[in-house]
Protein backbone atom coordinates (compact mmCIF):
# COMPACT_ATOMS: atom_id res chain seq x y z
CA UNK A 1 0.00 0.00 0.00
CA UNK A 2 1.12 3.59 -0.62
CA UNK A 3 1.96 4.92 2.25
CA UNK A 4 -0.95 7.65 2.32
CA UNK A 5 -0.61 7.09 6.16
CA UNK A 6 1.21 8.02 9.48
CA UNK A 7 4.54 8.11 11.02
CA UNK A 8 7.58 5.84 10.11
CA UNK A 9 8.50 3.86 12.75
CA UNK A 10 5.60 4.06 13.53
CA UNK A 11 6.14 5.67 10.16
CA UNK A 12 8.15 2.50 8.90
CA UNK A 13 4.72 1.42 10.31
CA UNK A 14 2.58 3.29 8.01
CA UNK A 15 4.80 2.26 5.00
CA UNK A 16 4.06 -0.77 5.66
CA UNK A 17 0.55 -0.32 6.77
CA UNK A 18 -0.03 2.09 4.28
CA UNK A 19 2.42 0.49 2.86
CA UNK A 20 3.27 -1.63 5.56
CA UNK A 21 4.30 -0.68 8.63
CA UNK A 22 6.76 1.66 10.66
CA UNK A 23 8.85 2.12 13.43
CA UNK A 24 9.21 4.99 16.28
CA UNK A 25 12.71 6.72 16.66
CA UNK A 26 15.12 5.73 17.91
CA UNK A 27 27.28 6.56 13.48
CA UNK A 28 28.79 7.64 11.28
CA UNK A 29 31.00 10.00 13.17
CA UNK A 30 33.10 12.78 10.87
CA UNK A 31 36.95 13.53 11.94
CA UNK A 32 37.01 16.14 14.89
CA UNK A 33 37.69 18.86 12.53
CA UNK A 34 34.24 18.51 10.52
CA UNK A 35 32.88 18.60 13.75
CA UNK A 36 30.56 22.00 14.40
CA UNK A 37 29.06 22.56 18.16
CA UNK A 38 25.83 22.95 18.67
CA UNK A 39 23.65 25.22 21.42
CA UNK A 40 20.19 25.30 21.73
CA UNK A 41 18.12 28.45 22.34
CA UNK A 42 15.52 29.18 25.60
CA UNK A 43 15.18 25.97 27.28
CA UNK A 44 15.73 23.43 25.20
CA UNK A 45 19.10 22.35 26.09
CA UNK A 46 22.92 22.54 25.88
CA UNK A 47 23.96 20.42 22.78
CA UNK A 48 27.17 21.50 22.77
CA UNK A 49 30.25 19.30 22.78
CA UNK A 50 28.51 15.92 22.41
CA UNK A 51 27.35 13.48 19.13
CA UNK A 52 24.51 15.49 18.93
CA UNK A 53 26.36 18.35 17.57
CA UNK A 54 25.71 19.28 14.08
CA UNK A 55 28.24 18.34 11.68
CA UNK A 56 29.68 19.70 8.77
CA UNK A 57 29.97 17.38 5.59
CA UNK A 58 31.78 19.82 2.87
CA UNK A 59 34.79 19.14 3.47
CA UNK A 60 36.55 15.71 4.05
CA UNK A 61 39.92 14.24 4.08
CA UNK A 62 40.20 11.06 2.01
CA UNK A 63 37.29 11.34 0.25
CA UNK A 64 38.37 14.80 -1.75
CA UNK A 65 37.53 15.59 -5.56
CA UNK A 66 39.69 16.81 -7.93
CA UNK A 67 38.63 20.51 -5.97
CA UNK A 68 39.32 19.15 -2.55
CA UNK A 69 36.09 19.19 -1.70
CA UNK A 70 33.97 16.11 -0.85
CA UNK A 71 32.68 14.48 -3.62
CA UNK A 72 28.90 14.21 -4.20
CA UNK A 73 27.22 13.16 -7.62
CA UNK A 74 24.67 13.05 -10.13
CA UNK A 75 21.38 11.92 -9.43
CA UNK A 76 17.82 13.10 -9.95
CA UNK A 77 16.43 15.50 -12.47
CA UNK A 78 16.02 18.20 -14.16
CA UNK A 79 16.92 21.50 -12.30
CA UNK A 80 13.43 22.64 -12.42
CA UNK A 81 12.36 26.16 -10.99
CA UNK A 82 8.91 26.76 -9.39
CA UNK A 83 7.37 27.56 -12.40
CA UNK A 84 8.85 24.07 -14.27
CA UNK A 85 11.29 25.74 -16.09
CA UNK A 86 15.06 25.84 -16.28
CA UNK A 87 17.60 29.42 -15.28
CA UNK A 88 20.26 29.33 -17.39
CA UNK A 89 21.47 32.40 -15.79
CA UNK A 90 24.74 32.69 -13.40
CA UNK A 91 24.47 31.06 -9.88
CA UNK A 92 22.58 34.18 -7.51
CA UNK A 93 22.83 34.27 -3.41
CA UNK A 94 18.94 33.60 -4.22
CA UNK A 95 17.59 32.64 -0.90
CA UNK A 96 18.71 31.46 2.85
CA UNK A 97 21.66 29.03 2.84
CA UNK A 98 21.94 29.82 -1.16
CA UNK A 99 24.96 31.52 -2.56
CA UNK A 100 27.29 31.30 -5.44
CA UNK A 101 29.58 28.65 -4.74
CA UNK A 102 27.27 26.84 -2.34
CA UNK A 103 23.74 25.46 -0.87
CA UNK A 104 23.44 24.35 2.63
CA UNK A 105 20.68 21.81 3.97
CA UNK A 106 20.40 20.26 7.49
CA UNK A 107 19.07 16.90 8.68
CA UNK A 108 17.95 15.70 11.92
CA UNK A 109 18.45 11.92 12.56
CA UNK A 110 18.19 10.26 15.97
CA UNK A 111 21.19 8.23 15.73
CA UNK A 112 21.60 7.48 18.91
CA UNK A 113 18.76 6.65 21.56
CA UNK A 114 16.56 4.64 22.92
CA UNK A 115 16.68 2.31 20.03
CA UNK A 116 20.37 2.87 19.76
CA UNK A 117 21.49 3.50 16.28
CA UNK A 118 18.21 2.66 14.66
CA UNK A 119 17.88 5.80 12.23
CA UNK A 120 21.41 6.17 12.25
CA UNK A 121 21.45 5.18 7.77
CA UNK A 122 19.22 7.80 6.86
CA UNK A 123 21.79 9.87 7.79
CA UNK A 124 24.95 8.05 6.58
CA UNK A 125 23.50 8.19 3.29
CA UNK A 126 22.76 11.80 3.50
CA UNK A 127 26.89 11.54 4.11
CA UNK A 128 27.35 9.40 1.37
CA UNK A 129 25.27 11.18 -1.04
CA UNK A 130 26.94 15.00 -0.47
CA UNK A 131 30.17 13.17 -0.55
CA UNK A 132 29.25 11.79 -4.35
CA UNK A 133 27.59 15.32 -5.20
CA UNK A 134 30.15 16.94 -4.34
CA UNK A 135 32.72 15.12 -5.98
CA UNK A 136 31.29 15.25 -9.13
CA UNK A 137 31.23 19.04 -9.51
CA UNK A 138 28.38 19.57 -6.51
CA UNK A 139 24.60 21.24 -7.85
CA UNK A 140 25.19 23.57 -10.72
CA UNK A 141 28.98 24.56 -9.41
CA UNK A 142 27.20 24.61 -5.96
CA UNK A 143 29.17 22.53 -3.38
CA UNK A 144 26.56 21.07 -1.05
CA UNK A 145 26.87 21.55 3.20
CA UNK A 146 25.36 19.32 5.22
CA UNK A 147 24.86 20.01 8.89
CA UNK A 148 23.59 17.27 10.52
CA UNK A 149 21.79 16.91 13.63
CA UNK A 150 21.24 13.91 16.71
CA UNK A 151 18.70 14.41 18.50
CA UNK A 152 18.81 11.17 20.56
CA UNK A 153 15.20 10.51 20.59
CA UNK A 154 14.68 13.56 22.48
CA UNK A 155 12.02 16.46 22.15
CA UNK A 156 13.73 18.98 23.46
CA UNK A 157 17.35 18.12 22.00
CA UNK A 158 14.41 17.61 18.58
CA UNK A 159 14.13 21.67 19.01
CA UNK A 160 17.23 22.41 20.06
CA UNK A 161 18.29 20.86 16.65
CA UNK A 162 16.08 22.55 14.84
CA UNK A 163 17.45 26.05 16.29
CA UNK A 164 20.35 25.41 15.70
CA UNK A 165 19.76 25.04 12.31
CA UNK A 166 17.78 27.14 11.23
CA UNK A 167 19.17 30.14 13.23
CA UNK A 168 23.02 29.63 13.17
CA UNK A 169 23.75 27.23 10.90
CA UNK A 170 21.50 28.68 8.36
CA UNK A 171 20.46 25.89 5.88
CA UNK A 172 18.11 26.00 3.14
CA UNK A 173 15.72 22.85 3.90
CA UNK A 174 16.03 20.04 6.12
CA UNK A 175 16.42 16.84 3.97
CA UNK A 176 16.48 13.28 5.34
CA UNK A 177 14.75 13.42 8.36
CA UNK A 178 14.39 10.61 11.05
CA UNK A 179 13.38 10.82 14.40
CA UNK A 180 11.16 9.74 17.11
CA UNK A 181 11.07 12.77 18.41
CA UNK A 182 10.68 14.96 15.32
CA UNK A 183 7.25 16.37 16.67
CA UNK A 184 9.20 18.36 19.28
CA UNK A 185 10.18 20.82 16.23
CA UNK A 186 7.76 20.35 13.81
CA UNK A 187 5.98 23.70 14.85
CA UNK A 188 8.93 25.59 15.02
CA UNK A 189 10.22 24.26 11.49
CA UNK A 190 6.33 25.38 10.53
CA UNK A 191 6.40 28.38 11.36
CA UNK A 192 9.41 29.23 9.78
CA UNK A 193 8.40 27.98 6.75
CA UNK A 194 11.46 25.43 6.17
CA UNK A 195 10.86 22.56 3.37
CA UNK A 196 11.37 19.09 5.08
CA UNK A 197 11.16 15.72 3.40
CA UNK A 198 12.05 13.16 5.57
CA UNK A 199 10.60 9.69 6.94
CA UNK A 200 7.65 10.37 8.16
CA UNK A 201 7.68 8.58 12.13
CA UNK A 202 5.49 11.34 13.69
CA UNK A 203 2.00 12.87 11.93
CA UNK A 204 4.26 16.19 11.74
CA UNK A 205 3.77 15.04 8.13
CA UNK A 206 0.41 14.76 7.62
CA UNK A 207 -0.03 18.12 9.08
CA UNK A 208 1.90 20.67 8.05
CA UNK A 209 2.32 22.24 4.46
CA UNK A 210 5.96 22.70 4.20
CA UNK A 211 6.70 18.55 5.40
CA UNK A 212 6.91 15.93 2.30
CA UNK A 213 7.30 12.58 3.33
CA UNK A 214 9.05 9.61 1.04
CA UNK A 215 5.63 7.51 2.18
CA UNK A 216 3.02 9.54 2.78
CA UNK A 217 0.94 11.23 -0.47
CA UNK A 218 -2.07 13.27 -0.58
CA UNK A 219 -2.82 14.84 2.81
CA UNK A 220 -4.52 18.27 2.37
CA UNK A 221 -1.81 19.60 5.04
CA UNK A 222 -3.36 22.57 6.21
CA UNK A 223 -0.70 23.05 9.58
CA UNK A 224 -3.91 22.78 12.10
CA UNK A 225 -5.18 18.82 11.49
CA UNK A 226 -3.67 15.46 10.76
CA UNK A 227 -4.16 14.09 7.65
CA UNK A 228 -8.42 14.91 6.81
CA UNK A 229 -10.24 16.36 9.65
CA UNK A 230 -7.95 13.82 12.17
CA UNK A 231 -8.34 11.04 9.92
CA UNK A 232 -5.29 9.30 8.31
CA UNK A 233 -6.09 7.88 4.60
CA UNK A 234 -4.75 4.18 4.52
CA UNK A 235 -5.25 1.56 1.69
CA UNK A 236 -5.73 -2.10 1.59
CA UNK A 237 -3.58 -3.57 -1.40
CA UNK A 238 -0.67 -5.41 0.90
CA UNK A 239 -3.28 -7.44 2.62
CA UNK A 240 -4.67 -8.23 -0.24
CA UNK A 241 -1.24 -9.17 -2.10
CA UNK A 242 -0.93 -11.29 1.41
CA UNK A 243 -4.04 -13.07 1.06
CA UNK A 244 -4.22 -13.96 -2.84
CA UNK A 245 -0.30 -14.87 -3.65
CA UNK A 246 0.30 -16.69 0.05
CA UNK A 247 -3.71 -18.17 0.08
CA UNK A 248 -3.22 -16.47 4.46
CA UNK A 249 -6.78 -15.59 5.94
CA UNK A 250 -5.38 -15.41 9.84
CA UNK A 251 -3.47 -12.88 10.89
CA UNK A 252 -2.42 -11.00 14.15
CA UNK A 253 -0.39 -7.55 14.98
CA UNK A 254 1.52 -6.47 17.53
CA UNK A 255 1.69 -2.48 18.43
CA UNK A 256 3.59 -1.02 21.42
CA UNK A 257 1.61 0.97 23.93
CA UNK A 258 2.35 4.50 22.77
CA UNK A 259 -0.21 6.29 20.28
CA UNK A 260 2.47 6.32 17.37
CA UNK A 261 2.64 2.83 17.35
CA UNK A 262 -1.44 1.53 18.68
CA UNK A 263 -2.14 3.55 15.49
CA UNK A 264 -0.27 2.17 12.90
CA UNK A 265 -1.53 -1.06 14.75
CA UNK A 266 -5.03 -0.47 14.43
CA UNK A 267 -5.08 0.71 10.77
CA UNK A 268 -3.18 -2.74 10.21
CA UNK A 269 -6.07 -4.31 11.93
CA UNK A 270 -8.57 -2.68 9.78
CA UNK A 271 -7.19 -3.33 6.64
CA UNK A 272 -6.92 -7.03 7.47
CA UNK A 273 -10.66 -6.75 8.60
CA UNK A 274 -11.51 -5.36 5.08
CA UNK A 275 -9.38 -7.86 2.63
CA UNK A 276 -11.77 -10.44 4.52
CA UNK A 277 -9.29 -12.15 6.81
CA UNK A 278 -10.87 -14.40 9.38
CA UNK A 279 -8.65 -13.34 12.16
CA UNK A 280 -6.93 -10.14 12.74
CA UNK A 281 -6.17 -9.96 16.32
CA UNK A 282 -4.05 -7.08 17.90
CA UNK A 283 -1.69 -7.52 20.75
CA UNK A 284 -0.59 -4.54 22.55
CA UNK A 285 3.16 -4.76 24.22
CA UNK A 286 4.75 -2.43 26.66
CA UNK A 287 7.34 -0.13 25.28
CA UNK A 288 9.46 0.02 28.29
CA UNK A 289 9.31 -4.12 28.58
CA UNK A 290 7.78 -5.58 25.59
CA UNK A 291 6.47 -9.31 26.70
CA UNK A 292 5.81 -12.11 23.75
CA UNK A 293 5.56 -15.55 25.31
CA UNK A 294 1.18 -15.10 25.88
CA UNK A 295 0.54 -13.90 22.86
CA UNK A 296 2.85 -16.50 20.90
CA UNK A 297 0.99 -18.90 22.84
CA UNK A 298 -2.38 -17.47 21.76
CA UNK A 299 -0.79 -17.32 18.17
CA UNK A 300 -0.23 -21.18 18.15
CA UNK A 301 -3.45 -22.29 20.06
CA UNK A 302 -5.35 -20.47 17.02
CA UNK A 303 -2.59 -21.26 13.98
CA UNK A 304 -2.19 -17.88 12.80
CA UNK A 305 -0.56 -18.03 9.45
CA UNK A 306 0.78 -14.15 9.63
CA UNK A 307 2.35 -11.57 11.73
CA UNK A 308 2.48 -8.04 11.55
CA UNK A 309 4.34 -5.49 13.91
CA UNK A 310 4.55 -1.86 14.54
CA UNK A 311 7.59 -2.30 16.50
CA UNK A 312 11.04 -1.58 15.80
CA UNK A 313 13.75 -4.11 14.55
CA UNK A 314 15.00 -5.05 18.91
CA UNK A 315 10.84 -6.53 19.35
CA UNK A 316 10.42 -8.37 16.11
CA UNK A 317 13.61 -10.19 17.26
CA UNK A 318 12.09 -10.86 21.03
CA UNK A 319 8.98 -11.80 19.14
CA UNK A 320 10.84 -14.11 17.22
CA UNK A 321 13.09 -15.65 20.13
CA UNK A 322 9.53 -16.15 21.88
CA UNK A 323 8.10 -18.31 18.67
CA UNK A 324 11.32 -20.16 18.22
CA UNK A 325 11.29 -21.03 22.28
CA UNK A 326 7.42 -22.48 21.57
CA UNK A 327 8.38 -24.24 18.19
CA UNK A 328 5.96 -21.83 16.27
CA UNK A 329 6.42 -20.66 12.77
CA UNK A 330 4.01 -18.53 10.85
CA UNK A 331 4.28 -18.50 7.43
CA UNK A 332 5.24 -14.74 7.33
CA UNK A 333 6.58 -12.32 9.62
CA UNK A 334 5.93 -8.40 7.99
CA UNK A 335 8.67 -6.28 9.13
CA UNK A 336 8.83 -2.89 9.14
CA UNK A 337 11.50 -0.93 6.84
CA UNK A 338 13.75 -0.77 10.68
CA UNK A 339 14.73 -4.02 9.81
CA UNK A 340 15.61 -3.66 5.90
CA UNK A 341 19.12 -4.22 6.45
CA UNK A 342 21.76 -7.08 6.79
CA UNK A 343 21.06 -7.95 10.43
CA UNK A 344 18.51 -9.94 9.70
CA UNK A 345 21.38 -12.12 8.34
CA UNK A 346 23.17 -12.67 11.19
CA UNK A 347 20.60 -11.31 14.47
CA UNK A 348 17.54 -13.16 12.65
CA UNK A 349 16.61 -17.12 14.23
CA UNK A 350 15.84 -19.88 11.92
CA UNK A 351 12.29 -19.34 12.98
CA UNK A 352 12.22 -16.18 11.44
CA UNK A 353 14.51 -15.43 8.98
CA UNK A 354 13.23 -16.93 6.00
CA UNK A 355 10.16 -15.64 6.36
CA UNK A 356 10.99 -11.96 7.00
CA UNK A 357 8.56 -9.60 4.38
CA UNK A 358 9.18 -5.87 4.23
CA UNK A 359 6.71 -3.95 1.81
CA UNK A 360 7.57 -0.53 1.15
CA UNK A 361 7.66 1.88 -1.83
CA UNK A 362 11.09 1.36 -2.91
CA UNK A 363 13.05 -1.02 -4.55
CA UNK A 364 15.79 -2.83 -2.26
CA UNK A 365 19.37 -1.84 -1.84
CA UNK A 366 20.07 -5.21 -3.60
CA UNK A 367 18.35 -4.55 -6.63
CA UNK A 368 21.79 -3.13 -8.05
CA UNK A 369 20.38 -3.82 -11.69
CA UNK A 370 18.99 -0.52 -11.32
CA UNK A 371 21.66 1.48 -12.48
CA UNK A 372 20.83 4.14 -9.60
CA UNK A 373 21.07 1.58 -6.92
CA UNK A 374 24.38 0.45 -8.25
CA UNK A 375 25.42 4.02 -7.98
CA UNK A 376 24.66 4.56 -4.16
CA UNK A 377 26.15 1.15 -3.35
CA UNK A 378 29.55 2.32 -4.71
CA UNK A 379 29.28 5.76 -3.35
CA UNK A 380 28.58 4.23 0.20
CA UNK A 381 31.22 1.64 0.31
CA UNK A 382 33.40 4.56 -0.53
CA UNK A 383 32.27 7.75 1.48
CA UNK A 384 31.01 5.61 4.39
CA UNK A 385 32.97 2.52 4.52
CA UNK A 386 32.42 -0.32 6.91
CA UNK A 387 28.98 0.74 7.50
CA UNK A 388 26.02 -1.83 6.99
CA UNK A 389 23.85 -1.07 4.54
CA UNK A 390 20.00 -0.10 4.66
CA UNK A 391 17.05 0.83 3.08
CA UNK A 392 16.77 3.81 5.01
CA UNK A 393 19.98 5.02 3.28
CA UNK A 394 19.17 4.20 -0.13
CA UNK A 395 16.03 6.21 0.73
CA UNK A 396 18.03 9.28 2.17
CA UNK A 397 19.73 8.93 -0.97
CA UNK A 398 16.81 9.39 -3.29
CA UNK A 399 15.57 12.30 -1.05
CA UNK A 400 19.35 14.22 -1.79
CA UNK A 401 18.41 13.47 -5.36
CA UNK A 402 14.98 15.17 -4.95
CA UNK A 403 16.28 18.38 -3.61
CA UNK A 404 18.85 17.88 -6.07
CA UNK A 405 16.30 18.03 -9.17
CA UNK A 406 14.83 21.09 -7.87
CA UNK A 407 17.95 23.15 -6.41
CA UNK A 408 19.88 22.60 -10.13
CA UNK A 409 18.76 26.41 -11.01
CA UNK A 410 20.52 29.62 -10.43
CA UNK A 411 18.02 30.75 -8.03
CA UNK A 412 16.78 28.46 -6.04
CA UNK A 413 14.44 29.82 -3.46
CA UNK A 414 12.39 27.95 -0.36
CA UNK A 415 9.29 29.15 -1.56
CA UNK A 416 9.71 27.98 -4.71
CA UNK A 417 11.22 24.08 -3.38
CA UNK A 418 7.88 23.91 -2.05
CA UNK A 419 5.75 24.65 -4.68
CA UNK A 420 8.34 22.18 -6.64
CA UNK A 421 7.29 19.63 -4.50
CA UNK A 422 3.75 20.40 -4.77
CA UNK A 423 3.56 20.37 -8.15
CA UNK A 424 5.48 16.81 -8.75
CA UNK A 425 3.76 13.99 -10.46
CA UNK A 426 4.54 10.55 -9.96
CA UNK A 427 8.05 11.30 -9.41
CA UNK A 428 10.65 7.88 -9.69
CA UNK A 429 13.30 8.56 -7.98
CA UNK A 430 15.01 7.02 -11.11
CA UNK A 431 13.75 4.34 -10.99
CA UNK A 432 13.96 3.13 -7.06
CA UNK A 433 10.42 4.82 -5.99
CA UNK A 434 7.00 3.70 -7.11
CA UNK A 435 5.84 7.11 -8.02
CA UNK A 436 5.92 10.33 -5.48
CA UNK A 437 2.74 12.32 -5.82
CA UNK A 438 1.64 15.44 -2.97
CA UNK A 439 -0.75 16.22 -4.68
CA UNK A 440 -4.36 16.05 -3.11
CA UNK A 441 -6.33 12.94 -3.05
CA UNK A 442 -10.19 12.56 -2.83
CA UNK A 443 -10.59 10.96 1.26
CA UNK A 444 -14.31 9.97 0.31
CA UNK A 445 -13.24 7.47 -2.20
CA UNK A 446 -13.62 4.04 -1.57
CA UNK A 447 -11.72 2.38 -3.93
CA UNK A 448 -7.86 3.14 -5.15
CA UNK A 449 -5.17 2.16 -7.05
CA UNK A 450 -2.39 1.08 -4.39
CA UNK A 451 1.15 0.36 -5.81
CA UNK A 452 3.86 -0.82 -3.34
CA UNK A 453 7.08 -3.55 -3.48
CA UNK A 454 7.29 -6.32 -0.92
CA UNK A 455 10.93 -7.46 -0.54
CA UNK A 456 11.72 -10.91 1.04
CA UNK A 457 14.46 -12.48 2.99
CA UNK A 458 15.85 -15.80 1.67
CA UNK A 459 19.54 -17.28 2.65
CA UNK A 460 19.46 -19.39 -0.52
CA UNK A 461 19.25 -16.09 -2.34
CA UNK A 462 21.86 -13.93 -0.65
CA UNK A 463 19.23 -11.24 1.10
CA UNK A 464 16.61 -9.16 -0.29
CA UNK A 465 15.15 -10.63 -2.79
CA UNK A 466 11.75 -8.94 -4.69
CA UNK A 467 8.50 -11.05 -3.37
CA UNK A 468 6.21 -8.89 -5.94
CA UNK A 469 5.99 -9.53 -9.59
CA UNK A 470 7.28 -6.63 -11.63
CA UNK A 471 7.42 -2.89 -9.96
CA UNK A 472 5.68 -0.91 -8.78
CA UNK A 473 3.22 -4.06 -8.17
CA UNK A 474 -0.25 -2.46 -8.36
CA UNK A 475 -3.69 -2.91 -7.29
CA UNK A 476 -6.27 -1.56 -9.11
CA UNK A 477 -9.30 -1.69 -6.95
CA UNK A 478 -7.44 -1.60 -3.39
CA UNK A 479 -9.91 -0.45 -0.63
CA UNK A 480 -9.54 3.12 0.66
CA UNK A 481 -10.33 3.77 4.39
CA UNK A 482 -10.25 6.11 7.31
CA UNK A 483 -8.39 5.39 11.04
CA UNK A 484 -7.54 7.84 13.54
CA UNK A 485 -5.05 9.99 14.05
CA UNK A 486 -3.28 9.30 17.82
CA UNK A 487 -1.18 11.89 18.55
CA UNK A 488 -1.02 15.56 16.51
CA UNK A 489 2.73 15.54 15.41
CA UNK A 490 3.71 18.18 17.13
Amino acid sequence: MKLKNVLVVFGALTLLAACGTRLPDSAFQNSATQRVAARGNGNTGDITGTEGDTTDTTTGTEVSGSNGNVAIGSGGGGGNTSTGSKDEGPNKASDVGVTEKTIAIGTIVAENGVLGDAFAPTARGMRAWTAYINAHGGIRGRQVVLKTCDDREDRNRDLACAQQLVEKDKVFALIGTNSRSFGGSAQYLADHEIPVIGEPITNSFARYPTMFSVYQNGYARDGKNVGYKGQLVNTSGIYRWFKQNMGLTKAAVFAYDIDESKQAGGFMQKGLQMEGYSEADIHIVSFAAPSFDEAVADMQRKGTEIVFDAMDDGANRKLCDAMARRNFKPKAKVSTIVSMGGRVGTDYNDTCRNIVFIPGQTLNYQQTSVPEIAKFRDAYARYQPNLPLHQWALEAWMMGNLFKSYADTAAPTRKGFVAYLNGLKNWKGDGIDVGLDWGKKDPSATRIEDCFTISRWLDAKGGWTEATSGFPYCVPDAYQFLTPALEQGN
